[in-house]
């Protein structure tokens, strides 16, 4: 691949439990932020852009974007309108200062939901799928969330997720910050299940004019609160409709996998009715508009989307030409047809199929759910 390119390894670190790295799908590195700028695997991979080729680290986007059209690169590389960057600057901080967590999604593991860690303690059978079950809950260092606060002024941009981001107080403490000091200049993006009920969060949509909100929708009533063990349908539906009133941006993430793919039709006709209820009278988005984003889960292998038995595929087929009759948007409607694409060249593996049923008769034994019921809701 010619020509690769891009600004995170030079923009942006992403701050989590387990150490630091360039973005979400790069190693981790057991520093803190200070030490960040002269690590040496960050060293590398600035040098990989600057000669426009694909560092080992940025297999997991060229593969995307190879199979779907779409990566986390491609999207950086508009966030960034394309500039290129030759040296350390970090203006945009991915800030995971938990796992805490009010959920425990199927598609979710021990490091980004305490619950599932407790959950691995207790059932020595969900152990070999969460490797942190020991700890009950994570945390960054003291040194990283310092780091931030002292540099809030040249922040950009500072992504809050987790975990839960609304149920952690060192998030809650560092948005005070930004608005006691009126650094309107900062991107607040948040990253969301969409659980919260706490006016704080309320309030801050109408505060802060560059805030962004992430909600993530995987599955619509029932199913959403199987996919998404901890959701109630009800309030998060009603803070989506709420952010899409109020919020002057919003995403609605949705990650497709083969837990979800089969019920993806409501969540696209969700997806729609947002962006309309979003618009202005005059038609218009608000002020950023409510954009439905997709990932095509990648990992862990067992959830990929485009891996069906020969007898469930023609009924997965069938779901995604139902979804293809939809008023869809342009994103959407290439999302569907990428998977249609993707679905009906891939060669069953036999053995990610019986590690994904494995894994989540385990889930449906632990919790008294039965997740077959998404390949018939």
């Amino acid at each position: 691949m010619k020509d690769w390119y891009c600004p995170l390894p030079f923009k942006h670190a992403y701050v989590d439990a387990t150490g630091i790295s360039a973005c979400c799908q790069t190693q981790r590195q057991d520093i803190t932020l200070l030490e960040w700028p002269n690590n040496p695997l960050l060293l590398e991979l600035q040098q990989s852009m600057r000669d426009g080729v694909v560092h080992a680290e940025c297999i997991s986007c060229a593969q995307s974007e190879e199979a779907y059209g779409t990566s986390l690169r491609i999207e950086s590389v508009k966030d960034y309108d394309s500039k290129r960057f030759e040296s350390t600057d970090i203006d945009y901080i991915d800030y995971r200062s938990s796992n805490l967590c009010n959920f425990k999604c199927r598609s979710c593991n021990s490091r980004f939901s305490h619950g599932i860690a407790q959950e691995a303690r207790k059932h020595v059978e969900l152990q070999e799928y969460n490797k942190w079950f020991e700890d009950r809950r994570l945390s960054v260092t003291l040194e990283n969330k310092d780091w931030i606060l002292q540099n809030l002024k040249g922040m950009k941009r500072l992504m809050l997720a987790g975990g839960e981001p609304t149920v952690m107080p060192e998030v809650k403490q560092i948005i005070s910050q930004i608005i006691e000091q009126k650094l309107d200049h900062i991107h607040i993006l948040i990253t969301s299940n969409g659980s919260f009920t706490d006016d704080f969060w309320y309030e801050l949509t109408k505060q802060h004019h560059n805030l962004h909100w992430t909600i993530s929708i995987d599955a619509v009533g029932s199913a959403a609160e199987l996919v998404r063990h901890g959701t109630d349908w009800d309030i998060v539906r009603e803070n989506l409709r709420w952010m899409a009133i109020n919020a002057r941006s919003l995403n609605i993430n949705t990650v497709i996998s083969n837990l979800n793919l089969l019920v993806l039709k409501p969540v696209l006709e969700l997806g729609r009715e947002m962006q309309k209820l979003s618009a202005d009278p005059n038609g218009n988005q608000g002020s950023l508009g409510c954009r439905h984003q997709f990932f095509i889960s990648q990992r862990p292998y067992r959830l990929t989307a485009d891996n069906w038995p020969d007898d469930i595929k023609p009924q997965v087929l069938l779901h995604l030409e139902e979804c293809l009759k939809i008023d869809l948007d342009d994103e959407q409607r290439s999302t569907v047809q990428g998977l249609v694409h993707s679905i009906e060249k891939s060669v069953f593996d036999p053995e990610l199929w019986q590690q994904s049923n494995r894994y989540n008769s385990i889930l449906d034994r632990v919790r008294g759910e039965d997740h077959l019921q998404l390949q018939k809701i």
